[in-house]
Protein backbone atom coordinates (compact mmCIF):
# COMPACT_ATOMS: atom_id res chain seq x y z
CA UNK A 1 0.00 0.00 0.00
CA UNK A 2 1.63 3.30 -0.99
CA UNK A 3 2.20 6.12 1.94
CA UNK A 4 -0.32 8.54 0.55
CA UNK A 5 -3.22 6.18 0.75
CA UNK A 6 -2.47 5.16 4.02
CA UNK A 7 -2.69 8.69 5.28
CA UNK A 8 -6.19 8.92 3.36
CA UNK A 9 -7.54 5.98 5.21
CA UNK A 10 -6.42 7.04 8.61
CA UNK A 11 -8.08 10.41 7.92
CA UNK A 12 -10.92 8.73 6.92
CA UNK A 13 -11.79 6.54 9.62
CA UNK A 14 -11.23 9.54 11.57
CA UNK A 15 -13.83 11.65 10.16
CA UNK A 16 -16.24 8.74 9.44
CA UNK A 17 -15.71 7.70 13.64
CA UNK A 18 -16.37 11.60 14.50
CA UNK A 19 -19.00 12.06 12.33
CA UNK A 20 -21.55 8.50 12.45
CA UNK A 21 -20.03 6.61 15.38
CA UNK A 22 -21.28 6.72 18.51
CA UNK A 23 -17.46 7.07 20.22
CA UNK A 24 -15.90 10.30 21.89
CA UNK A 25 -13.42 11.52 19.37
CA UNK A 26 -10.36 13.54 20.67
CA UNK A 27 -8.56 16.05 17.78
CA UNK A 28 -5.31 18.22 18.37
CA UNK A 29 -1.99 19.59 17.36
CA UNK A 30 1.34 18.85 18.90
CA UNK A 31 4.91 19.58 18.48
CA UNK A 32 8.33 18.35 20.07
CA UNK A 33 11.61 17.51 20.63
CA UNK A 34 13.55 14.31 18.99
CA UNK A 35 16.64 12.48 20.43
CA UNK A 36 17.73 10.26 17.85
CA UNK A 37 20.28 7.51 17.18
CA UNK A 38 21.34 5.24 15.04
CA UNK A 39 21.74 0.97 15.23
CA UNK A 40 24.89 -0.50 12.83
CA UNK A 41 24.95 -4.21 12.56
CA UNK A 42 28.64 -4.17 13.90
CA UNK A 43 28.47 -0.61 15.67
CA UNK A 44 31.25 0.20 14.11
CA UNK A 45 30.72 3.70 13.96
CA UNK A 46 30.57 6.19 16.99
CA UNK A 47 28.16 8.72 17.15
CA UNK A 48 26.35 11.35 19.15
CA UNK A 49 22.65 11.97 19.54
CA UNK A 50 21.78 15.54 18.81
CA UNK A 51 18.43 17.00 19.49
CA UNK A 52 15.73 18.50 16.81
CA UNK A 53 11.94 18.49 16.39
CA UNK A 54 8.86 16.86 15.05
CA UNK A 55 4.99 18.53 14.87
CA UNK A 56 2.12 17.14 13.88
CA UNK A 57 -1.88 16.42 14.37
CA UNK A 58 -3.26 13.75 16.21
CA UNK A 59 -6.45 11.83 17.14
CA UNK A 60 -7.79 9.93 19.73
CA UNK A 61 -10.77 7.51 18.72
CA UNK A 62 -12.15 6.21 22.39
CA UNK A 63 -13.46 2.71 22.03
CA UNK A 64 -14.52 2.70 26.01
CA UNK A 65 -13.29 4.62 28.63
CA UNK A 66 -10.20 3.90 29.14
CA UNK A 67 -9.07 2.55 25.59
CA UNK A 68 -8.37 4.43 23.01
CA UNK A 69 -6.97 3.69 19.22
CA UNK A 70 -4.22 6.97 18.75
CA UNK A 71 -2.88 8.07 15.52
CA UNK A 72 -0.70 10.73 14.05
CA UNK A 73 0.45 12.32 10.94
CA UNK A 74 4.04 14.08 11.51
CA UNK A 75 6.77 15.55 10.02
CA UNK A 76 9.71 14.29 12.01
CA UNK A 77 13.48 15.13 11.73
CA UNK A 78 16.20 13.05 12.90
CA UNK A 79 19.77 14.56 13.79
CA UNK A 80 22.47 12.16 14.64
CA UNK A 81 26.53 13.83 14.64
CA UNK A 82 30.14 11.68 14.73
CA UNK A 83 33.33 13.81 15.17
CA UNK A 84 36.55 13.45 13.59
CA UNK A 85 39.56 14.47 16.02
CA UNK A 86 42.77 16.18 14.45
CA UNK A 87 44.59 13.81 12.01
CA UNK A 88 47.66 13.67 10.07
CA UNK A 89 47.01 13.10 5.77
CA UNK A 90 50.40 12.99 3.41
CA UNK A 91 51.66 15.52 5.77
CA UNK A 92 49.22 17.92 6.52
CA UNK A 93 47.57 18.20 9.80
CA UNK A 94 43.90 18.26 9.44
CA UNK A 95 42.18 20.07 11.88
CA UNK A 96 39.06 18.33 13.76
CA UNK A 97 35.52 18.54 12.69
CA UNK A 98 31.90 17.30 13.42
CA UNK A 99 29.91 15.62 10.49
CA UNK A 100 26.23 16.22 11.33
CA UNK A 101 23.30 13.65 9.45
CA UNK A 102 19.59 15.03 9.26
CA UNK A 103 17.21 12.94 8.22
CA UNK A 104 13.82 13.98 7.09
CA UNK A 105 10.28 11.70 7.15
CA UNK A 106 6.69 11.91 7.28
CA UNK A 107 5.73 9.63 10.31
CA UNK A 108 2.51 7.73 11.23
CA UNK A 109 2.60 6.13 14.45
CA UNK A 110 -0.56 3.74 14.96
CA UNK A 111 -1.09 3.07 19.06
CA UNK A 112 -3.38 1.75 20.97
CA UNK A 113 -3.60 3.91 24.29
CA UNK A 114 -4.83 3.29 27.81
CA UNK A 115 -5.84 6.23 30.01
CA UNK A 116 -5.37 4.92 34.09
CA UNK A 117 -8.22 6.92 36.15
CA UNK A 118 -9.66 10.59 36.28
CA UNK A 119 -7.96 11.19 38.97
CA UNK A 120 -4.60 9.56 38.14
CA UNK A 121 -4.35 11.16 34.70
CA UNK A 122 -1.23 9.54 33.33
CA UNK A 123 -1.42 6.50 30.50
CA UNK A 124 0.24 4.46 28.33
CA UNK A 125 0.20 3.96 24.75
CA UNK A 126 1.75 0.67 22.14
CA UNK A 127 1.91 -0.15 18.73
CA UNK A 128 3.82 0.53 15.76
CA UNK A 129 5.11 3.28 13.49
CA UNK A 130 5.63 3.96 9.93
CA UNK A 131 7.93 6.54 7.98
CA UNK A 132 8.19 8.11 4.70
CA UNK A 133 11.43 9.01 3.95
CA UNK A 134 11.95 12.72 2.87
CA UNK A 135 15.31 13.86 2.49
CA UNK A 136 18.85 13.29 4.11
CA UNK A 137 21.52 15.83 4.35
CA UNK A 138 24.43 16.63 5.71
CA UNK A 139 27.14 19.21 6.88
CA UNK A 140 30.67 19.46 8.37
CA UNK A 141 30.47 21.65 11.43
CA UNK A 142 28.51 24.98 10.46
CA UNK A 143 28.85 24.87 6.92
CA UNK A 144 25.80 24.58 4.37
CA UNK A 145 23.84 21.85 4.25
CA UNK A 146 24.51 18.89 1.69
CA UNK A 147 22.14 18.12 -1.83
CA UNK A 148 19.39 15.81 -1.16
CA UNK A 149 21.26 12.55 0.12
CA UNK A 150 17.93 10.11 -0.16
CA UNK A 151 19.22 8.23 -3.32
CA UNK A 152 21.42 6.15 -0.89
CA UNK A 153 18.34 5.23 1.88
CA UNK A 154 15.07 3.52 1.39
CA UNK A 155 12.29 5.00 0.71
CA UNK A 156 10.40 3.83 3.99
CA UNK A 157 11.35 3.09 7.96
CA UNK A 158 8.75 1.69 10.66
CA UNK A 159 9.23 0.03 14.39
CA UNK A 160 7.67 0.20 17.36
CA UNK A 161 6.32 3.06 19.23
CA UNK A 162 5.54 3.25 22.91
CA UNK A 163 4.88 5.87 25.55
CA UNK A 164 3.87 7.11 28.69
CA UNK A 165 2.06 10.73 29.06
CA UNK A 166 -0.07 12.93 31.50
CA UNK A 167 -3.30 14.31 30.22
CA UNK A 168 -4.35 17.94 31.88
CA UNK A 169 -7.90 18.90 31.38
CA UNK A 170 -8.54 22.65 30.68
CA UNK A 171 -12.80 22.08 30.13
CA UNK A 172 -15.33 20.03 29.24
CA UNK A 173 -14.26 19.99 25.76
CA UNK A 174 -10.39 20.82 25.99
CA UNK A 175 -7.58 18.98 27.17
CA UNK A 176 -3.39 19.71 26.49
CA UNK A 177 -1.13 16.38 27.12
CA UNK A 178 2.74 15.83 27.36
CA UNK A 179 4.05 12.55 26.38
CA UNK A 180 7.76 10.59 26.26
CA UNK A 181 7.81 8.50 23.56
CA UNK A 182 10.45 6.33 22.22
CA UNK A 183 10.39 5.09 18.31
CA UNK A 184 12.45 2.21 17.84
CA UNK A 185 13.35 1.31 14.35
CA UNK A 186 12.86 -2.83 13.23
CA UNK A 187 14.28 -2.25 9.60
CA UNK A 188 17.28 -0.99 7.86
CA UNK A 189 17.29 2.47 5.78
CA UNK A 190 19.84 1.60 3.78
CA UNK A 191 19.03 1.36 0.12
CA UNK A 192 21.41 -0.96 -0.84
CA UNK A 193 20.45 -4.44 0.44
CA UNK A 194 24.04 -5.89 0.83
CA UNK A 195 25.26 -3.29 2.89
CA UNK A 196 25.02 -3.77 6.51
CA UNK A 197 22.13 -2.49 8.08
CA UNK A 198 21.15 1.06 9.88
CA UNK A 199 18.48 1.31 12.00
CA UNK A 200 16.80 4.43 13.60
CA UNK A 201 15.70 5.19 17.18
CA UNK A 202 14.36 8.24 18.45
CA UNK A 203 13.06 9.28 22.05
CA UNK A 204 10.71 12.31 21.59
CA UNK A 205 9.26 14.57 24.09
CA UNK A 206 5.64 16.35 22.99
CA UNK A 207 3.16 18.47 24.02
CA UNK A 208 0.07 18.71 22.68
CA UNK A 209 -3.47 20.24 22.80
CA UNK A 210 -6.41 17.99 22.04
CA UNK A 211 -10.42 18.99 21.32
CA UNK A 212 -13.42 16.66 22.55
CA UNK A 213 -15.44 16.23 19.26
Amino acid sequence: MKFSKLLFLILGLICFTGLYGQNKVKLGLHAGATYSSLRFEDDVLEHDSEIDYLFGINANIYLSKRWSFQTEINYERKLVSVFSPEFVLNGQVINSFRIYDLYEFVTVPLTVQYDFSDKSPFYVKGGFFASYFLKARERINEREWSDDLSQYFSEFDSGISFGIGKIFDISERFSCFMELRNHLGTVSIESEPHFEYTKTNSLSFIFGWQIKI
